[in-house]
Parts: structure tokens; sequence; C-alpha cells
């Protein structure tokens, strides 16, 4: 037997079956369910509707990450204490008369780490709104964690609320930055980390979250780092072949990252990410998750290889104490949902006044974590590659 000191020195790929060999299928959806990814026609049919909210769902989180973009964030520098669980579903039911379809958890807490969080994802289902949670799996690959915050649901293993999640309208954004277990753990700062995420994945996909087409399972490498670099691509193929969703973003420019000493630390040069994107839409191509001529028609996205990203034409980011902001990477405060209903505050956002917009980019990003030339180099790159091929 090995021992856990030992394997916290090693790299550990997770041996789950490949879905997808050669090529992808002709029907094969290239986004996630519940993100708050909306298609052309969708994004055109509902303008001016409120179909997404990115959420905060607690604060408590058992790990230190020292990339949070959601510690030391501006956003929280009003002390009106933080929304109750009635308030949040009452902004939520308010929203829903706007259009809400979907709502995406990004921090500031572990969402799993809330003894609340079941009965939350339950209360959606019964309102037919999809959550798409970001979750770091300490909870999910842990059944120590998994009876602490559920045990009152009669759940006694990781395994078991997994399996009780996917009778729900939810899907999971896993953070998955590292295959080697020095590397994870010294980002999360937590040793011993990797294996239980990587429990997490395992109890995931038996539990059939990366079933569907499309699918509700997602490896979030983000951010990209000096430290990880090396091992993106590889992520995003490991990914892929499996029917699980791959995410790659650059670091945040909110929070504690809106430093430009903190970014440089951490992010990677304008040429590696040209690279990367034109890597992975390379193998997109390749394999046929994607033609060419679709990426000229879309655009090419934030995230490389992923669908578009337009939340900021049709949601907002209520944050835990109710201040509301365009998206995750802003920290200009368009309002508060305890002095303002989110009717009002939606109706006077500079989101709205993007409605219609398919293909957003990542605004608060662009000139910062990701060069204003990117889109447009990597585009041209795909361009020079295949068209030349033809």
């Amino acid at each position: 037997m090995v021992s856990i000191m030992v394997l916290i020195k090693m790299k550990i790929i997770p041996n789950i079956d490949k879905k997808f060999e050669d090529s992808f299928p002709d029907d094969f959806e290239n986004t996630i369910q519940y993100w708050g990814f909306f298609s052309r026609e969708e994004i055109e049919s509902n303008k001016g509707n409120l179909l997404m909210m990115d959420i905060d769902f607690r604060r408590y989180c058992s790990l230190n990450c020292s990339y949070c973009f959601r510690k030391n964030n501006s956003v929280d520098d009003v002390n009106k204490g933080d929304l109750s669980y009635d308030e949040l579903i009452t902004v939520i039911d308010d929203a829903k008369e706007l259009g809400l379809e979907s709502v995406k958890i990004c921090g500031a807490g572990e969402p799993t780490q809330d003894s609340r969080f079941l009965q939350f994802v339950r209360d959606m289902t019964d309102k037919d709104i999809g959550v798409a949670t970001f979750t770091k799996g300490q909870v999910l690959g842990n059944d120590e964690e998994a009876k602490r915050f559920n045990h009152k649901y009669g759940i006694g293993s990781a395994q078991e609320l997994c399996n009780e999640l996917y009778k729900l309208n939810v899907s999971f954004m896993l953070s998955f930055q590292s295959f080697h277990t020095e590397v994870q753990d010294a980002l999360v700062r937590q040793e011993g980390h990797t294996l239980a995420r990587n429990q997490a994945l395992e109890n995931l996909v038996k539990a059939g979250f990366n079933e569907p087409n499309p699918t509700r399972l997602c490896l979030s490498s983000a951010p990209i780092t000096k430290t990880n670099y090396d091992e993106v691509f590889d992520i995003y193929t490991y990914a892929r072949e499996r029917n699980i969703y791959p995410i790659i973003a650059v670091s945040m420019v909110s929070g504690k990252q809106l430093d430009d000493e903190f970014i440089h630390k951490i992010d990677l040069t304008d040429e590696q990410k040209l690279a990367l994107w034109t890597r992975v839409y390379s193998w997109n191509i390749e394999k046929g998750v994607q033609t060419l001529e679709q990426i000229e028609e879309e655009g090419i996205s934030a995230m490389p290889g992923s669908h578009p990203c337009n939340q900021v034409a049709a949601g907002l980011y209520v944050t835990a104490n109710g201040n509301v902001v365009s998206c995750p990477g802003f920290t200009s405060i368009e309002g508060n949902v305890k002095e303002r209903s989110i009717e009002d505050i939606w109706t006077e956002s500079q989101n709205l006044r993007r409605a219609g917009t398919f293909n957003c980019g990542c605004p608060p990003k662009e000139g910062r974590t990701i060069p204003n030339d990117l889109y447009e180099k990597v585009l041209q790159n795909l361009k020079q590659i295949y068209k030349s091929n033809k």
C-alpha cells in the first residue's frame, strides 16, 4: 500500500473512461447545462430579460486559495450584513419574473460546505431554475464532510450526496488546475486536497453528471498561472474526451487581483496566451468539436474552446451582502437588493444596455489579463492554418 505521504508528491490522473476517442458526434453541444451560456437565438428572442444571475451562497470555505478573487473584494466593503436564505430566495423569485432561468454560484465561500445547499438546489429545481455550482470538491469527495453538512437529509457518504444531487437541476464546475498533488495542494494551501478533489470527480462521474449532452460536469482550470500553464492543455483534452466541459480562464481583475503586482506574479505572457488559445481551438477543429466556420461566426471566446460568454448581456451578480455588480470581474456596485428591487437595478444596469449581444468577450479583463488583440490574432492563426490546408 502506498502511503499518503508518498501520494501527495505524485502526478495522479483520475482513471475515468473516455467517451470520445477520435472525433465528436455531429450533435455534440459545446456548452454545459445551467451555466448561463445562451445561444444566439436565445439571446435575441429574450432580449432585455434577466436570464441568469451569479450569486454567493454563504462565505465559509475550509481552503485558503492564494488567487481567490472573493477575498479582499471592495464589493464586500459595506457593513450591512449578508442576505439571509429567505432574502436570497425572494431576490430569485423577483428575478424569475424578469425571465430568470439559471443561477451560478461563484462564491464567496464553498457552497457545499453549507447545510442548506442541498435544500437550495431542491428549492431551485421546484422553481424550474437551474443551478451551476463552482466547487473545490472537498465535500463531494469526502464522506465525513458530506455527512457533516447533510446528515439531516439522511446523507451518509459523498457518493450518496452526488447521487441525490444528480436528481436535481444542478451542474458542477470542479476546480481542477493540476494533476500534480504538490502543485494543486499548494494552490489551495491544504495538504491532501488533491486526493479529495479526485474522489469528488470520480463520485460525480459515477453519479452520471458526464452522461448528458450537453454535459452537467466541468473541470475549471481557473486561473491559469505560471505554475500550471504547462498542464492546462492536457487537462482540457482529458476533460473533453470524457464529456466533461473544460473551462480555461485567465486571472480575475477583482478582489485582491486588482493589484497589478499580484497579477504580474501569476499571470502568463501575451505570447503564452496566444499559443494556448490557438492550440485549444485547433484541437477543437481537428476533433470535430467546432468548425472553423462556426468559430468565425461565433467569435473567439474569452475562455478558449468554450461557448462565448454572454452573461453580461443577460445577467447580474448578487453578492453575499446584496451588492449587485455586472459580473464577478467587476467591482463597480450598481445597487443593493436590500435597498432597491432587482428589477430596478436591472433596468438601470450597464448589462441591460448590452442586451442582445451574443459574444461579449470579457469586458473587465480585456486590456488587463486578456490582451486587446488576442481574439483577432487567434482567429488569424486559425485561418492561416486551416484555410491554407484546403
